[in-house]
């Protein structure tokens, strides 16, 4: 008996520390968000009323962290080194306008420019599509700091369901409310990690497809928005649109009186 009281204490104060580091998370997520808004609001405004509004509502996941709860156990707890800082996202936000010309239309190149973590001397697993890496436990990270690319090479593993990893990018950032950002599947008969566009590197045996790697805008593509005859509840759930016979006799009805 005692041993089992010692354990199921044991199981309490494990699940009250995962939820302490759950809501860390969560703000640094949210603060996340906030950064996010700055770098891309002159980048926006020319097409949405309220930036901060709608980024509220884009980034807002009080309602359902346990995504990030999944990605602090799949890090072991080190999720917050993985995350992108204001520099990084400056740099892909950046990094998005240029693919585009003169004439508004796409480029055909989708990659980032060499960086501090990945460039022509140093390409590691985390500057993979999907992929990203550690900073380091020990290493304090300065978030708001969007003018040097920290160290990031250690650790690489797969990105996190519920966040995007750039291309040339070793670190992480959260999908937006109504995308989809599962881990990918090997395609064995087209090559291609579904449910997103990106191949393995050649000749590497160790590397398997990782999560999300670009996030949907306007000019690329559209497979992290959540599909057509499905709703997602979060970032990382996609349930199909069940229309029931009762609903449907409903709506004739409505259209009879109406």
């Amino acid at each position: 008996m005692a041993n089992y009281a010692a354990g199921q204490q044991t199981a309490g104060n494990d699940s009250i520390g995962m939820e302490l580091l759950k809501a860390a998370l969560a703000s640094r997520v949210k603060n996340l968000s906030t950064i996010m808004t700055k770098n891309l609001k002159g980048q926006l405004d020319f097409c949405i009323e309220n930036v901060e509004t709608e980024w509220e509502a884009a980034f807002n996941f009080s309602d359902n962290t346990d995504f990030l709860q999944g990605c602090l156990r799949q890090t072991k707890g080190d999720v917050q080194q993985r995350l992108c800082t204001s520099s990084e996202i400056k740099f892909y936000s950046t990094s998005l306008l240029e693919m585009v010309d003169d004439s508004g239309a796409a480029r055909s190149s989708n990659y980032l420019k060499p960086n501090k973590n990945c460039n022509l001397s140093s390409w590691i697993p985390g500057c993979e599509p999907g992929w990203a890496c550690s900073a380091g436990k020990d290493t304090k990270i300065d978030f708001e700091n969007d003018k040097e690319i920290p160290s990031r090479t250690l650790d690489c593993q797969s990105c996190c369901e519920g966040f995007f990893c750039p291309h040339g990018l070793t670190c992480m950032i959260p999908c937006p409310m109504g995308a989809y950002c599962p881990v990918a599947k090997l395609n064995t008969t087209t090559g291609i990690c579904d449910p997103y566009r990106y191949q393995l590197p050649p000749g590497s045996t160790d590397h398997s497809c990782g999560g999300a790697d670009v996030w949907a805008d306007f000019m690329s593509a559209t497979e992290l928005f959540c599909s057509a005859g499905f709703y997602c509840p979060t970032t990382v759930q996609k349930n199909p649109c069940n229309i029931t016979a009762e609903l449907v006799q409903q709506h004739k009805q409505v259209s009879l009186i109406s």
